[in-house]
This record gives structure tokens, sequence and C-alpha cells, in this order.
């Protein structure tokens, strides 16, 4: 091959550049304002630039151009002008169309002035953006004076315009961040202070009110008994702990559930008494966290402490043997020395430990007591049957080994074994008692006797 061919075969590329084929780009800028009617279509004001124009086939009239973060959407031809896309432009280097900003300006906040710059004739009015979203200003030429005041007043307008729309979002976020309508769905009760006076003139069912413990022992348990068994069916109220627990102790829930407060917060994180009767409370209703209130604490005349306003309550009859125990460990090394006490915890008139059985000494293997008691619950509903198994130190003093607590309502007869769980209402593996219990109906007991006599 000469030297001839060679340099024809290399100047012969064997790949051809797409680009090089393409349409030479042009840009167009704006002679009147125009609202797009369509969603294809572009919006744009007077002597906007629009870039990367298109002539589509079979579209008389209509070009596809960039503008506004808009790529190839339609304009009508005639809204337009041509310009030269080779003229350098001032922006203080040689860059031509190609270097058009293509995105939006963010005008809140923007700050134009004009500047006169006769040295750059024809283009000697100069308008000076400064906004959020550049790090340096946006210069814009234009021929005239009048063109360029136009262009500033425009700019200043819709700067304004936008500072006031952003400072109205910003109020409407603050004062409702949700849709009303969602709002309206999703919340069920209000909560407000409380204040008596108005509570009794004016009861809203939906406004909620909390107490710490004190002032709802004070106030809903002793001076304002009556009118807050009235609050609770119509109204919610929610009692806190007292601010001085430091060590994150518990108050009884007992006596406030009597008076029909609903929501009773406790410190979950301690495992006593009052954590466990409210474990036990709410194992009713397979254990899904509430349950409903009985009838008759819907009723006017019902007082707590008063027997003779349970209307349509029966009372019950238990008895209980308590037969043995099997494996009662103690914390500390050594056999525990395991005794069981038998409470009921619930109206004032039934609440009381009702058998105490004797201390086997050393043993908490196989632990056998056979002691029985017998007892009345005139108000069950309200009643919790607690089972608490203690280890006698040598000191005499007892130390919780296990404990169970049911609902009066919820017990079952015959010979049961009854799982033990610690302080935190935890399951202690192994740990149970065997008892028989027996359940009546007092009233059915005594029709019996006088039919006998």
């Amino acid at each position: 091959m000469d030297s001839s061919d060679a340099n024809g075969y290399n100047s012969t590329p064997s790949y051809m550049d797409p680009t090089a084929f393409s349409q030479p780009k042009v840009t167009v800028i704006a002679l009147y304002d125009y609202h797009a009617q369509q969603a294809d279509e572009l919006s744009f004001c007077k002597h906007a630039i629009i870039t990367n124009v298109t002539i589509p086939e079979n579209s008389e009239g209509w070009w596809r151009g960039d503008y506004g973060g808009k790529k190839q959407h339609y304009f009508p031809t005639n809204y337009v002008k041509e310009i030269d896309s080779t003229e350098p432009h001032d922006n203080g280097d040689d860059r031509s169309s190609d270097s058009f900003m293509q995105e939006p300006l963010h005008l809140n906040g923007a700050v134009v002035d004009l500047i006169h710059n006769e040295q750059n004739y024809g283009l000697e009015w100069i308008l000076r953006i400064v906004t959020s979203n550049l790090c340096t200003s946006f210069d814009v030429a234009v021929q005239t004076k009048e063109l360029a005041m136009e262009w500033l007043e425009k700019i200043r307008e819709a700067a304004q315009k936008a500072c006031a729309l952003e400072s109205q979002n910003k109020e409407m976020e603050r004062i409702s961040r949700v849709a009303k309508e969602m709002s309206n769905l999703i919340i069920y009760c209000s909560s407000v202070s409380f204040n008596l006076e108005r509570a009794k003139q004016n009861p809203v069912f939906y406004e909620m009110s909390s107490f710490s413990e004190s002032k709802a022992e004070k106030l809903i348990c002793q001076q304002e008994t009556k009118f807050f068994l009235r609050y609770h069916q119509l109204q919610f109220s929610r009692i806190y702990p007292k601010g001085q627990r430091i060590d994150s102790s518990n108050y009884n829930p007992i006596q406030l559930w009597n008076v029909g407060s609903q929501m009773i917060a406790l410190n979950y994180q301690t495992g006593d008494k009052p954590m466990q009767l409210n474990q036990a409370k709410f194992r009713d209703n397979g254990n899904c966290g509430y349950i409903l209130k009985p009838d008759f604490m819907f009723r006017d005349d019902f007082d707590p402490f008063d027997v003779n306003t349970l209307v349509g309550v029966e009372p019950v009859t238990i008895s209980i043997r308590v037969i043995a125990a099997r494996h009662l460990s103690r914390s500390k090394k050594g056999m525990a020395s395991p005794f069981v006490e038998v409470e009921v915890i619930g109206a004032e008139f039934d609440s009381g430990i009702k058998l105490k059985t004797k201390t086997l000494s050393d043993n908490g293997f196989n632990p056998r007591w056979n002691d029985i008691c017998e007892f009345d619950v005139l108000n069950p509903h309200f009643a919790l049957l607690r089972f608490a198994v203690h280890d006698e130190d040598m000191f005499g003093e007892p130390n919780l080994i296990g404990q169970a607590t049911y609902p009066v309502m919820c017990l079952r007869t015959g010979y049961r074994s009854v799982w033990l769980r610690n302080a935190f209402s935890e399951d202690l593996e192994l740990s149970s008692l065997l008892i028989r219990i027996s359940i009546s109906n007092p009233r059915d007991r005594s029709s019996a006797i006088s039919h006998r006599h």
C-alpha cells in the first residue's frame, strides 16, 4: 500500500459521530406572554428565551423547546422570534447560547438592580439578579432603558409575590400541619385543663383532663366523688403518678378505677403490687387492653362505698382450699420457708386478707398446707383475687417468692394449678400452687337454710 492509499485510508473514519448528523440548535425569544392550554405546552413571559427548539413534522404553527425546567414542550410559533444562537451574549465571557441557564430562578428573596454600561454598545442596560439559589449574580442585558425598566418592575413584582406566598405557606403549616378533614377523623379526645365550675355547667364529651395522683385522690375520691361518678359516665380522665415519686414507685389504682376513671398511668418499669393489680385487671376480655364498665356504674344513685346501690349485682361466696405448692425457690441461697396469703382487692367493703397459711420451714420443694378459707364478695365486678407466696427469713420478715392475681369474674371452679409470677408478672418456671376453689351465691344458700327450717 502506497503512501497516498494510506493517507486516504486514514482520512476516512471507521466510526461516524451521530451528533454530526443532528440539526443545528435553534433559540427563540418570546414576543408576548403565553399561558399553556394543555399539559404538554410551555408557559412563558415576554422576552423569555426558549432553547433547543425543534420543528416537529405535521405540527404547523407549533414548535417544541426547553424552558422553565420543562423539556420539549409545545409553543406557538407566532409568539416567538428566532435569534442567532451564534451571537455572543454579555455574560462576562464569550459563551454562546448553549450557556443559557436551564433551571428556573427562585425569586423568593431575590434582589434586582439596574446597571448602565455604556461600553457594552447595543446591550448597555443590564439587570443584575441575586437569588438564594445562585452562588453568583445573574445578569440579563437588554437594548433599551424602557425594556430594562419593564423587566425590573416585573421581576420585583414576582419576588414580592414569592415572598408573600412563602410566608403564607409557613403560617398555614404552623397553624394546621394536617388537613382539617383528616384531623376530624383521627382526633377523638381533646386534652384540656380541668375547671370544676366549667365541667359542672357545660360538660363536653370529647374533652379529657389529666390529674396527678394527689389531686385525684383528694378531689375525685373524697371531695367531689358524686360529681366525678357522673363525669366519668360522659368524659375521660387520666391519672398520672406525682412528681415526688423519684423512685418510680406506684400508687394504688383500685380506688380510682372504682370511681370510674378510665386511664390510670403507672410506672411500668417498677414491678410492685399496684403494677400487678393493673396487669390482672386487664386479663379480662382476652387481655386485649380494655374492659367495659359494668352497667350499675351508669346509674345516678351508684356509690362505690355503699353496697346498697349495687343494683342487679349478684354477690358470690368463694371457698378456697390451699393444698400444696412446688418449686418455690428464694432469691438467696438456702431453702425457702414459704407461707401463702389469699387477699381480695376491690370495693372497700370486700377488700382484705382472707387467709394466711402457716409457715413451713425449709421446704420450698413440695410444701403442703391444706388450709381452707371462705368469704363473701358483694361486688365481684370490682374484685381481684390475689395469691402471694412469701419466704419468711430468719428475722420473721416476708420476702415475695411469687404471686398470681385474677379478676373474680374470671375464676373457674374445681382443682386448679395456679402458675406463679414474679413481681413483674413474668412466669416463674415450674412454680405453682395447687388449690381447690368453689363459688356459690350466698342468697341461694340462705334460702336453702330457711326452707330446711
